[in-house]
């Protein structure tokens, strides 16, 4: 019994994410209620309180689940663990899987624009914002240690400017995914693998004592 219980109580929190997937691309996240998802789910707001504390959390839980969903987050955090051999392939990896169709489509979707939204501070979200900008820090935590593991395994120079190097990949990534939404056919799959090991080999040149402002 207790299994199928906690069957049912994950098949009511995917019903819930769906619906508010559903309705937070047709009508936005600030026009959406919880009684509007709790309406297209089937179920009652007080199911939705039992997973989420407020919409708030339901966006960020629905946001993290859809980046995991595309594995645009387990390779980076396999990157940052000390006893990874290859750290730098995990970046790579992590990297090239921003480029499969179903990241691109995610980038281009209305749950992206809504991220971005609140990122740029434009719909008022403050705590939205700082739990948003959280984990955006929280990504640039974890390359900066992929980074140093890249370099404790002589993947890359001893002398690399890690904070420069992970800044390097961050716009690489912000430019690409900026693209993909004004032009999405212009992107080949090859031809951002080819951009990000453009950028991989650029970082060996990132070095700390090379710096001229």
């Amino acid at each position: 019994m207790p299994k199928r219980t906690h069957e049912e109580a994950l098949q009511t929190k995917k019903q819930i994410m769906d619906a508010a997937v559903a309705l937070f691309s047709v009508k936005g996240y600030e026009k959406t209620t919880l009684s509007d998802v709790a309406r297209a789910a089937g179920v009652t707001r007080g199911a939705i309180y039992w997973h989420f504390e407020n919409k708030g959390e339901l966006l960020i839980e629905l946001m993290q689940h859809l980046a995991k969903d595309k594995d645009l987050v387990e390779s980076l955090l396999q990157a940052a663990k000390e006893n990874e051999f290859d750290p730098l392939g995990c970046i790579r990896k992590w990297l090239y899987a921003h480029g499969s169709s179903s990241a691109m489509q995610l980038f281009v979707s209305e749950m992206s624009k809504i991220v971005n939204s609140i990122l740029l501070g434009i719909n008022g979200e403050e705590e939205l914002y700082y739990r948003m900008d959280e984990l955006v820090r929280s990504r640039v935590y974890y390359l900066k240690e992929g980074i140093k593991n890249a370099i404790r395994r002589r993947q890359l120079p001893a002398d690399v400017d890690v904070d420069l190097a992970a800044e390097a990949i961050n716009l690489m990534l912000l430019g690409f995914t900026q693209v993909v939404r004004r032009n999405k056919g212009f992107w080949t799959l090859n031809r951002y693998y080819r951009l990000v090991d453009a950028c991989l080999i650029s970082l060996a040149s990132i070095k700390r004592d090379n710096l001229h402002y």
